[in-house]
């Protein structure tokens, strides 16, 4: 029977008023816990991005307690008005949060993202990975948490009246509000401005989504793409995160006789899918290809052109993306040719602002090119621009250029619903002729070379930054065909052969610093690749986007989130039931996302 009146209504009271103190040290003692965040992810090196950085960590912590008192224990103060039955359920609330809290400090300091049905599933089976099985010892921090909590509901059950009368609740609350809509206001400045101290902190704690208003402000007349740039260039880089790109100093060797091809042409074609290679599509690239290494089992390192080509050029996973954009830094690949004195001709239907090439892969870098940052390039365009810069270049000097066709018109291969076989047929023939028309470009290029007979002195490589299906993203028929790209090198030298071995992106740089920049360095050193040369079966690749990872194994391909969701499929899109997840595989794939942090 439950009581009515005033008894009932100064217990609940009572119990309220305990629970707001309850939850108040309780976010003490959290946020104590999540200064461990701060010590795994590095302190910013401007004094705004430190300041930030803690408001954000009071301001995050207390919404998160704020939201746990007011939908779990508020209620609970009516169901349970019996005051020890209720602080026991506080108790281990508190407790099994404040566990998972210190498990998700552990899996961010081992893999830098946070604890969800992934990681679940792998601390259910320790006996398999080792490191699994150390996060799993934060088990034994159970007993000590919850003595802990017992001692502090105590207390405050005991002081509970007298830190009433001290009429300080409401100055706290209005001060822990604050430090919320000041950590969400910063960060609306901080990406509108590209402020990178304050913008590198994004997915520093659990459950953090800061607010971003770059469209809003972009429609209001605020925010433009010139605007956008300014900002870029007078950034400096920060040391705000730790990435250790390359693991070490390179080694290279000195004094060796200069390999015969010492230019370097890489063009690269937005969306271009393997069966395009054929010669009813790209009848030229298709002729070329029977002169060069064609590689007909090759991925991109992601699904889409963006950290597609950021795979092609660091030959890292696309996982590092923003902390490179984020802090400038350069792939070895330029750093190296820029020492070795290389002339840069860069050409982009898509313009050099978008996808962050400025901040990316030609970050130190002062070539004109990178001035026409614009949208109104076209392919016709950068292959006439590139010609003027070709017929301009002093045959005495090594040049490395690179050239990115766009499919044109705004053809989107990517679609967020099914498309009806009508509307995609529709698009693939649109696709196709844009497609015969890109070749056209690479042949009025690859003439040009040959004209001024460079191209026996040069390597080049034509590859697409991601592949296409046209069906839905999250179908099997994307995840199988969306990375799959056809890659033709030219290397001068090496005789005309088809291979068949999985290739991946990332091999591209690892190949050029062994074979032509005299690395010694182990490729592991400075990428997550090995040379195209490497006859070295891989087990796998890894590709995807930056929401869910694609993993192509020889006899399947398994999928998985961040967020936890898991499943493989085989090369036909047949489903495949849970024993063939591979548990080691995908620590071993969460360990590579780690290795240059």
């Amino acid at each position: 029977m439950v009581e009515t009146g005033h008894k009932f209504h100064d217990n609940v009271s009572r119990l309220i008023s305990w629970g707001h103190w309850f939850t108040f040290f309780n976010l003490i003692l959290v946020s104590l816990i999540s200064l461990r965040y701060l010590k795994y992810a590095g302190i910013p090196d401007s004094g705004l991005g430190i300041a930030y950085q803690f408001i954000s960590l009071i301001g995050h912590f207390s919404f998160l307690s704020a939201m746990v008192f007011g939908v779990i224990l508020f209620p609970l103060a009516f169901i349970i008005p019996f005051q020890r039955l209720y602080r026991l359920s506080a108790i281990l609330i508190s407790t099994a949060a404040i566990t998972f809290l210190i498990l998700d400090t552990q899996i961010f300091k081992l893999y830098n993202f946070h604890l969800n049905p992934l990681i679940w599933q792998f601390l259910q089976r320790p006996e398999q990975v080792e490191q699994i099985y150390s996060i799993n010892l934060h088990y034994i921090s159970i007993p000590i948490i919850f003595i802990i909590e017992l001692a502090l509901s105590f207390f405050v059950w005991k002081k509970c009246r007298f830190l009433q009368a001290k009429s300080i609740g409401k100055p706290i609350a209005i001060f822990l509000l604050s430090a919320f809509i000041i950590t969400h206001l910063t960060f609306i400045w901080a990406d509108a401005t590209q402020y990178r101290p304050i913008t590198q902190q994004k997915a520093i704690y659990p459950l953090s989504y800061p607010m971003t208003a770059r469209t809003f402000l972009k429609k209001q007349g605020w925010l433009s793409d010139d605007k956008l740039l300014t900002r870029i260039r007078q950034q400096k880089a920060s040391k705000g995160i730790e990435l250790h790109y390359p693991r070490t100093p390179l080694i290279y060797s000195e004094g060796q006789p200069t390999p015969p091809a010492k230019n370097v042409l890489l063009i690269t074609v937005d969306a271009l899918r393997a069966d395009m290679l054929n010669q009813k599509n790209m009848p030229f690239l298709y002729q070329l290809s029977q002169q060069g290494l064609t590689y007909q089992n090759h991925y991109s390192g992601a699904s889409n052109r963006s950290q597609g080509l950021f795979s092609l050029f660091y030959a890292l996973p696309n996982r590092y993306w923003s902390e490179v954009t984020l802090n400038y830094i350069p792939p070895v690949l330029i750093s190296r040719m820029a020492q070795q004195n290389y002339q840069f001709g860069l050409f982009s239907s898509i313009g050099f602002l978008h996808p962050e090439f400025l901040q990316s892969s030609f970050s130190q870098l002062r070539s004109k090119e990178l001035q026409n940052y614009s949208t109104v390039n076209n392919n016709t365009t950068i292959t006439h621009n590139w010609n003027k810069w070709f017929d301009g270049e002093n045959n005495s000097s090594k040049w490395f250029s690179f050239l990115h066709y766009e499919q044109a018109n705004k053809l989107s291969t990517e679609n967020g619903a099914t498309l009806s076989v009508a509307l995609r047929e529709e698009k693939l023939a649109l696709y196709q002729q844009q497609i015969l028309s890109t070749d056209q470009q690479i042949k009025s290029v690859i003439s040009a070379l040959q004209k001024k007979q460079q191209l026996e002195n040069t390597i080049v490589l034509i590859t697409g930054t991601h592949g296409a299906s046209f069906e839905k993203s999250s179908s099997t028929e994307a995840t199988i065909s969306n990375a799959h790209v056809p890659l033709v090198m030219l290397w001068p030298g090496r005789a005309p052969q088809q291979i068949t071995r999985m290739t991946s992106h990332l091999d591209i740089v690892p190949t050029l610093m062994q074979s032509l920049l005299g690395t010694q360095s182990s490729a592991d050193q400075y990428s997550s690749g090995q040379s195209l040369f490497d006859e070295q079966p891989r087990q796998y690749l890894l590709s995807g986007d930056l929401e869910k990872y694609v993993i192509y194994e020889r006899d399947k391909i398994t999928r998985f989130s961040t967020d936890g969701q898991i499943d493989s499929i085989n090369w036909q899109g047949k489903p495949l039931d849970e024993e063939h997840v591979d548990i080691t595989l995908l620590i071993d794939v969460l360990s590579k996302l780690r290795r240059f942090n």
